[in-house]
């Protein structure tokens, strides 16, 4: 359900601000939100800038060794040593963060002194000192890299003129040659570099043969790149502490969301607002009291424009499904929570999606324990959960439609593969529930809206209209054929009531009537839930039959063949777990959302102790 939002404003002295501020984001009830005027507090910027840092010290540890697990198991900390900063966490950080700065500086210095050596490589035969290869006052030098199909043409051209070619390597810039010129041809030579479109080569500003330069240059690269190694092995041996920047990390954290809003404030007074759940009102009030007796705190209904943030809070069992919405949209304030109804129909399909007993079997009891070791929290707790529940209904469903890891074995219900019409039938009933189930949700908030005209003649006689049809194919007589053109006949009526004249109302209502396409449109997407619910058997007998041919090549195929089973029925889990999650999601955002759900909602962030790494017991 949706909880009942508050707007709260607290007026109280400067001098308590920041032990207000601690003990709300200790009490985690009240999300702040800026106004105009509002500003963050002294030293926001310092906090904000050292978080970052520590950021990338902790992915620096990571990158020099450190394990990153998905769930990382939190440290227990009081509440009152998780407010006492960490010394040897900020000290660490510093550390680390210079060791990281000078690997970083080291490395780009190593891989330049590398280059420099490589640009050499054309030249190891060269005579001439580096420095040398310079301009004198009769002379001129030009060292650098001549296309090879320019060359014949070139040393044609250069000899007729007062300089001498020296050619080196052949690389894929080109010839590389140097030309010596006496000054007065220089201007012939320089046009004719051009001309052959020569390009000029950069070489280290070092003294010495180009071969001893190099073995220098690649010295000093081997030099800085052991102290580089060095100074990871320094940061390896800092990874059983890390826990220590982690807490600081969170430490950091907490201080930065406190900083963020300090509200609207005069010379000796503040002001902050935001939102509380109207059920934690007094709660609230009770922890500002246990601060300061000097302030003033209200709490008002959100007013017409205002939107406050949503909340949904819903019992242990579909509390999971909630991550289903999130990753939609929130609901938008005062609309409806479908998690409630939602909940059983996603459980449903996904199972018929999976359609495999042993599979869901395996998954139920990888997820039953994956939950258990690694203890996720928040929105990636909900979407385990969310696929551990979908493991059940796998292997209830599969149980029913006979299917043991692609083995047909005393199926309760019957094999969807040897009767597909009656998988059919199955998925557009439970499609038709479906959808019908989102109408009545819609005329039920239309009813409470005041808007009976809505309900009636834009739900109600499509849901009449639709039991005719049914009745007509079930029941003798014609009250299924009544009941269709009653229903057919309100919408024709009303469907376009909203246009001006009599002629334009009745095409209005026709045009509404050519929606009953869309509905059929809508019952149709159900058949996916039998198409994936089959991709996963036939996928599975694939593998079954592929395994049985292996078996009988004897010992090797044994091993292969078992390999086959454990790799194939793997794949075919992770696959069809996520094609399950994906399309009975979407089944719920398209058809089912598309005939009630108001989108829009924002979510709800208090002011409170988000932590990552720590687990902080008050």
């Amino acid at each position: 359900m949706l909880v009942p939002m508050q707007k709260l404003t607290l007026y109280a002295l400067k001098a308590d601000r920041d032990a207000l501020l601690l003990a709300l984001q200790k009490d985690g009830s009240v999300m702040l939100e800026p106004e105009a005027g509002s500003k963050a507090l002294p030293g926001s910027e310092k906090v904000s800038a050292q978080l970052d840092k520590t950021g990338q010290v902790l992915q620096f540890l990571v990158q020099n060794g450190a394990k990153n697990p998905l769930f990382p198991q939190k440290e227990a900390i009081s509440y009152g040593n998780f407010l006492k900063e960490t010394q040897e966490g900020r000290q660490l950080t510093e550390k680390l963060d210079t060791t990281a700065s000078k690997i970083a500086s080291l490395e780009s210095e190593a891989a330049a002194l590398r280059t420099q050596a490589e640009s050499l490589d054309p030249w190891l035969k060269l005579d001439i000192p580096l420095e040398q290869l310079s301009f004198t006052e009769t002379t001129r030098c030009h060292v650098g890299f001549l296309p090879e199909k320019e060359l014949p043409e070139f040393q044609k051209a250069i000899s007729s003129l007062l300089a001498d070619m020296s050619l080196y390597e052949l690389t894929q810039d080109g010839q590389a040659m140097v030309i010596l010129a006496y000054e007065d041809a220089d201007n012939d030579v320089k046009h004719l570099l051009k001309e052959h479109d020569f390009s000029e080569a950069v070489l280290p500003k070092r003294s010495g043969l180009a071969a001893d330069v190099r073995k220098e240059l690649l010295q000093e690269a081997e030099e800085k790149e052991n102290r580089i190694a060095r100074l990871k092995e320094e940061t390896r041996e800092s990874i059983p502490q890390k826990q220590q920047v982690e807490l600081y990390y969170d430490q950091l954290n907490a201080a930065h969301d406190r900083l963020q809003n300090g509200g609207v404030e005069t010379v000796s007074a503040f002001k902050v607002q935001g939102w509380v759940r109207k059920d934690r009102a007094q709660r609230v009030e009770q922890v500002v009291q246990g601060v300061t007796d000097a302030y003033q705190l209200t709490f008002a209904d959100p007013e017409e424009g205002e939107i406050p943030p949503t909340v949904l809070e819903n019992g242990r069992l579909v509390e999971p499904y909630e991550s289903v919405v999130e990753l939609y949209s929130l609901p938008k304030a005062g609309s409806v929570d479908p998690d409630m109804i939602m909940a059983p129909f996603h459980f449903i399909f996904f199972g018929m999606m999976m359609s495999d007993a042993g599979y869901g079997l395996v998954l139920t009891i990888m997820l039953y324990f994956a939950l258990k070791k690694f203890k996720p929290t928040g929105f990636a707790r909900q979407l385990a959960l969310v696929i551990f529940f979908g493991g059940i209904s796998t292997t209830l469903w599969g149980a029913m439609f006979g299917g043991w890891f692609g083995l047909e074995w005393h199926p309760l219900l019957f094999v969807p593969m040897n009767e597909p019409l009656k998988m059919l039938a199955l998925c557009f009933g439970l499609g038709a529930i479906h959808l019908i189930t989102g109408m009545l949700i819609k005329t039920k908030m239309l009813f409470r809206e005041g808007d009976v005209m809505g309900a009636v003649c834009d739900q109600i006689s499509w849901l009449i209209m639709f039991l005719g049809f049914f009745l007509m194919a079930l029941v003798p007589g014609p009250i299924g054929k009544y009941l269709a053109w009653l229903g057919a006949g309100i919408i024709v009526l009303f469907g376009g009531r909203d246009r001006k004249g009599i002629i334009s109302r009745l095409i209005g209502g026709l045009l509404t009537l050519y929606n009953i396409s869309g509905y059929l449109s809508d019952l149709l997407s159900y058949s996916r839930i039998f198409a994936l619910g089959l991709a996963t058997g036939v996928i599975a007998m694939v593998i079954n039959t592929v395994a049985q041919m292996l078996w009988s090549a004897g010992p090797v195929g044994i091993v292969a063949a078992i390999l086959v089973l454990l790799a194939g029925h793997y794949f075919n889990i992770v696959i069809n777990v996520l094609g399950a999650f994906v399309h009975s999601s979407r089944l719920q955002y398209i058809e089912f959302f598309g005939k009630f759900y108001e989108a829009g909602g924002r979510a709800f962030l208090p002011l409170a102790l988000r932590t990552k790494y720590t687990d902080i017991t008050k």
